[in-house]
C-alpha cells in the first residue's frame, strides 16, 4: 500500500521523505540554522498543499536539519523589508508564513513536529500549531519578535494564549526569553521530551501508531477540535453528531465494526 523512502530531489531548501505512508518536511539550511527564508516558506508551502491531497500520505513529520529546528525568519529577507512597499511585504514575508500554519492547521492528517533543536520566532509558532510536539532535550522555545521590533506572527498571539494561559503568553512574548525543552512540556507546549538521540525513534512510533487508524475519521477528530476552539458546548455536540454519522457511512468503519466483533467472538 505505502511507498518507501521516496525522497523529492526537486527541492532546493527542504528535504521531503515520503516512507510507508509518513511524510517528512526537513527545513534544509544547517548552516543558518535552517532560518526561513522566503523561498523556503514558499516550497513548505507547496508541499503542505501537495501532501493534503496525497492519499498514500496518513501523517506529516515537520523538523530541521542539522542541531535546529528553525531559527524564524532570515535577518536578510528582514533587511529588505525595508525597502518594500507595505502591500508587497504582506504577501511575501507575512503571508508565507501565515500560509505555512493554516496548512499545518487545516490539514485533515496528524501533523507531527519533531523539535530537535531551537525553535525561535515564526519557527516557534509552526511548531506550535503542529498537533503533536516531540522535543529533544536540546529544543528551545522563544517569541524573539519584541527584540526586532515585530510583533508575533505566525499565529502566536492565538496559539500561545490558547496553550499555556493568558498571563503565561504575555510574559513570554514580552520578555522574548527561550523556554528550555523541560519548562515547555510542564507548560503545555510540548506532548513529550526525549533525549536527543531517541528523538527520531519516539517521532516514528508515534507516526506508525497514527497511521494505523482510518484517515478520515483522524480528519473529522482533527476538525471537531479545532473547531471547538470557537463553538459553544451546544454547537460543538451538534457537530460531533454530524461527523459522527458521516463516519458511519464509511467504509473503514464498517470493515472495523465487523473486525472488532470477530475478534470478541
Amino acid at each position: 500500500m505505502y511507498k518507501r523512502s521516496v525522497i523529492d530531489i526537486s527541492l532546493k531548501y527542504i528535504i521531503l521523505e515520503k516512507d510507508e505512508g509518513v511524510a517528512t518536511i526537513r527545513m534544509n539550511r544547517p548552516e543558518k540554522l535552517n532560518a526561513m527564508r522566503i523561498e523556503m516558506q514558499v516550497e513548505i508551502v507547496q508541499t503542505l498543499k501537495e501532501l493534503a491531497s496525497d492519499n498514500a500520505i496518513k501523517v506529516v513529520v515537520i523538523t530541521g536539519a542539522g542541531k535546529a529546528f528553525s531559527s524564524g525568519g532570515d535577518v536578510g529577507d528582514m533587511d529588505m523589508a525595508q525597502r518594500i512597499p507595505p502591500f508587497e511585504l504582506r504577501r511575501t514575508l507575512n503571508q508565507n508564513l501565515a500560509e505555512i500554519v493554516r496548512g499545518i492547521w487545516d490539514m485533515e492528517k496528524p501533523v507531527i513536529a519533531a523539535v530537535n533543536g531551537v525553535a525561535s520566532g515564526g519557527a516557534c509558532n509552526v511548531a506550535l500549531a503542529c498537533d503533536i510536539v516531540i522535543a529533544s532535550e536540546n529544543a528551545r522555545f522563544g517569541q524573539i519578535f519584541l527584540a526586532v521590533g515585530l510583533i508575533p506572527d505566525g499565529g502566536g498571539t492565538w496559539l500561545l494564549p490558547r496553550l499555556v494561559g493568558f498571563h503565561k503568553a504575555t510574559e513570554l512574548i514580552f520578555s522574548g526569553r527561550l523556554v528550555d525543552a523541560k519548562e515547555a512540556e510542564q507548560l503545555g507546549l510540548v506532548n513529550k521530551v526525549v533525549p536527543a538521540e531517541e528523538l527520531d525513534k519516539t517521532v516514528k512510533e508515534y507516526a506508525n501508531l497514527l497511521k494505523m487508524f482510518p484517515l478520515g475519521a483522524l480528519g473529522a477528530t482533527k476538525k471537531a477540535i479545532h473547531r471547538g476552539f470557537t463553538m459553544s458546548l451546544e454547537e460543538a455536540l451538534d457537530y460531533e453528531m454530524t461527523m459522527q454519522t458521516l463516519c458511519f457511512q464509511t467504509e473503514e468503519n464498517k470493515e472495523r465494526i465487523k473486525a472488532f466483533l470477530a475478534r470478541k467472538k
